[in-house]
């Protein structure tokens, strides 16, 4: 879909959805930005100048626009990033560094604010929700809704391709490389983590979460069921019975005719309307401590609508009035 007629669609659908937009109580916001410019988990450079350009293309200013009120904005750079294709244990400890960087930037956050997390590749999310757990105080995790067409649950053990940015997810269970597992911060429960939106994996990766309990929402389900139906059950999940939740969205879950500006695109994804629709859903949601969405390419976006649409997306899940 071109960016002129998603733009002429987002207006239709937010318009037949105004009846149901105006029953969610929306809570009132401060955010936190930080913008995680890494790529050192992926296997080529792009996704860490999708923070900027977002920034650029007037991010913040549509969440205020939104109703959102906010705190400042951290810009932090991968520093001596290795180039692709060196060895996966100086990647590794590369991906781990800079993980630590984030984790202690978010854990510094005040309590009331929300955090969104702007990345750079996914592996940026290794270090973004240890950071949130810190942050909570309670000693716990948060709960986690991690939105993708991939599982990101390989370890170095077990990968495939040896791109860590397919890692972050086992990480944040605790499984994998020291250097990922090690960041200070609890690792997530997997009883309040699931995956929604996945249709691209490898066995290992698979096994592993299904070892652990932790729940998968493959694009078979979300068809048959709808959309709605299943972010609401994985709603249930990540919030379990209190102490706050997250939820991290990688932009390939999307389906790729309507966003094609990812590293990994992989078709037959979720619906770019529907999920702001079922994104709408966080406003009402107190206990949501941090939003991350992930991997986009600004060199595949020549005419900027793949970066509306994510601000739109943005604007959905955190402000208070349509914009």
């Amino acid at each position: 879909m071109s960016a002129c007629c998603w733009r002429h669609w987002w207006d239709w659908k937010c318009c037949a959805c105004s009846a149901e937009l105006r029953a969610v109580a929306s809570v009132s916001r401060t955010l936190a930005v930080v913008a995680a410019a890494s790529a050192a988990g992926a296997p080529r450079r792009g996704p860490e100048q999708g923070p900027g350009a977002l920034l650029g293309a007037g991010l913040t200013q549509a969440l205020q626009d939104a109703g959102c009120a906010m705190a400042g904005t951290t810009l932090l750079e991968a520093q001596d990033a290795p180039a692709c294709g060196t060895p996966m244990h100086q990647r590794l400890q590369a991906c781990a560094d800079y993980a630590r960087r984030l984790a202690e930037r978010i854990a510094t956050l005040p309590a009331a604010h929300t955090a969104l997390v702007i990345g750079g590749d996914h592996a940026v999310a290794a270090g973004s929700w240890r950071g949130v757990g810190v942050r909570q105080g309670d000693g716990g995790a948060p709960g986690l809704l991690w939105i993708d067409a991939h599982l990101d649950s390989h370890t170095d053990a077990t990968t495939h391709s040896g791109n860590i940015h397919g890692m972050p997810l086992a990480a944040l269970l605790g499984e994998g490389a020291a250097a990922l597992t090690g960041l200070r911060g609890p690792a997530l429960d997997p009883a309040r983590t699931c995956v929604l939106g996945a249709r691209a994996w490898e066995g290992e990766e698979r096994a592993l979460l299904q070892r652990l309990g932790v729940r998968i929402f493959e694009m078979a389900e979300i068809r048959r069921r709808g959309l709605d139906a299943v972010f609401a059950e994985a709603l249930r999940i990540a919030r379990g019975k209190g102490g706050g939740f997250g939820v991290s969205l990688d932009l390939d879950a999307i389906d790729p005719q309507q966003m094609p500006a990812v590293l990994c695109p992989e078709a037959g994804g979720i619906d770019a309307g529907e999920l702001a629709t079922a994104l709408r859903t966080l406003r009402g949601c107190a206990d949501l401590r941090a939003l991350e969405i992930t991997e986009y390419v600004p060199a595949l976006d020549p005419d900027g609508g793949c970066a509306r649409l994510v601000i739109d997306l943005a604007c959905a899940a955190l402000g208070r009035r349509s914009g």
